[in-house]
């Protein structure tokens, strides 16, 4: 029996006589270590209360069991009672005055209290005066990540790299954090520090291609992660990984082997059946595509992209009736998803159901105020039905979540120009000008009689960037 086992046992066991001591109201004798296991075994279920109790219950035995004052500080700690948490750890560091874990939970406690500068004096102390260095470094950088002070974790990961050069979890810590913090190619440099130490180490090939895809460097990525499978060929979500950074060049019949090679390996789930099902819908083979469409769903009936995709094939294949069905059940399952919304609202107005549309778009700026292309569609459907007034008032209103959108303007100027305010159009097509001048291009393209009149023309010549000589 391995240790760790015969101490859940134990305190398995210990739980179960103490509880059945509250049951028959009686009062057992226990030690203080077996109390300490009972009320960590109670912290590890985050029954608060119940671990608070259990230490209640030694200190009404043992009284000065320094202990149950560090129990007791993370119970409070863990329920926000910081400064109850202090009272209890200021105890214990005078009877127990180089106690390595007695700073490092206050040390945590301090940073609870916003207090950065006192909890690193306490995790300095623990530094000081623990027995395992490398431990306790660890675990004060994963309290600073626990905080998203991810800065400082790197600092404490660091340092175990420095004392353990070959210490992949300290290397894989800190590569996490920088990621997090967005410092790429430090991860990189850093990963790459690690495989000059193990060279086969797929792990760490495998999180040098998460990053690189992360910075868009896809050949890179699928380096990396066909390194790691080298090293172990059932490192599948590698596979994965890999499949994804082929589909983002583009390299859809490699991407579709990868994808059936992931399946092979895992069996059929929702996600990779509706990967495999894009590569098929950008090759323009929409049967293969909703078919495997349609085996997500069924795979996962609460998968909204399984849902979509099946819609959105059926659209490309001018079937919008069929196709609107699963567009609303993918916005059921997931409300507040912009990009089916947009579809949904898009597949609508093709079905002439123009008031659903604009009660999908008017959902989707409620959700989104600054998501310009929704006004500029919204305004669409008010532009076709010569509703001027309307598409007026709401290009100003997205104007005023959105007061730099260049789009707007020029939505706005050509909807005031065919009402007839000529004066306000030229006003807010010079504003558009200002924000962006080749985008005119396009407005001209949809509208070639505003090429024709000189007030407009006028105004690009003016605002046409000079050539350099």
């Amino acid at each position: 029996m391995e240790g760790n086992d015969f101490l859940g046992e134990e305190t398995s066991n210990f739980v179960q006589r103490y509880e059945k001591m509250l049951r028959n109201r009686t009062k057992d004798y226990f030690e203080p270590d077996a109390i300490e296991m009972i009320a960590e075994h109670y912290l590890q279920q985050e029954k608060y209360k119940k671990a608070e109790s259990a230490i209640q219950f030694g200190l009404d035995m043992y009284p000065q069991h320094v202990g149950f004052w560090v129990k007791l500080a993370e119970v409070y700690l863990h329920t926000d009672k910081f400064d109850l948490a202090l009272a209890e750890l200021d105890k214990a560091s005078i009877y127990e005055p180089y106690n390595a874990e007695v700073y490092l939970l206050k040390g945590e406690v301090l940073l609870g209290l916003d207090e950065p500068i006192e909890a690193k004096i306490c995790f300095d102390k623990a530094i000081q005066y623990t027995d395992e260095l490398i431990d306790c470094l660890f675990e004060i950088g994963f309290i600073h990540q626990d905080h998203d002070l991810f800065s400082e974790a790197v600092h404490y990961f660091k340092e175990i790299i420095k004392l353990d050069q070959a210490n992949e979890q300290a290397y894989y810590e800190t590569a996490n954090c920088l990621d997090l913090m967005n410092r790429y190619d430090e991860a990189i440099s850093l990963l790459n520090q690690l495989i000059d130490l193990e060279p086969y180490n797929a792990t760490a090939w495998y999180n040098l291609g998460v990053i690189h895809t992360k910075l868009n460097h896809f050949k890179e990525a699928i380096d990396a992660f066909d390194f790691c499978l080298v090293i172990d060929d059932t490192y599948t979500v590698a596979k994965f990984n890999k499949a994804n950074a082929l589909v983002e060049l583009e390299q859809f019949d490699d991407a579709i082997k990868t994808y059936q090679e992931v399946i092979e390996d895992e069996g059929e789930d929702g996600i990779t059946l509706c990967n495999l099902a894009g590569c098929y819908e950008r090759k323009g083979d929409y049967d293969q595509s909703r078919a495997l469409y349609k085996k997500a769903s069924l795979v996962n009936p609460n998968l909204a992209e399984a849902w979509f995709g099946i819609g959105l094939t059926l659209f490309k294949d001018d079937k919008g009736k069929d196709a609107l069905q699963f567009f609303k059940r993918a916005v059921l399952l997931e409300t507040d998803n912009i990009e089916y919304l947009m579809v949904l609202a898009e597949c609508e107005y093709a079905l002439d159901k123009t008031d659903d549309a604009i009660g999908t778009f008017e959902k989707i700026t409620e959700l989104d105020p600054s998501f310009v292309e929704a006004w500029i569609d919204w305004s669409f459907v008010l532009y076709k039905a010569a509703d001027f007034v309307g598409a007026e008032k709401l290009l100003r209103t997205a104007l005023s979540y959105n007061p730099d959108s260049y789009a707007c303007y020029y939505r706005l100027s050509l909807v005031l120009y065919k009402a007839g305010k000529t004066k306000e159009s030229l006003g807010y097509f010079e504003k558009a000008l200002q924000l962006n001048f080749e985008e005119h291009n396009h407005l001209f393209e949809a509208n070639p009689e505003f090429a024709l009149i000189p007030d407009f023309v006028q105004l690009v010549d003016a605002y046409r960037p000079k050539s350099v000589e």
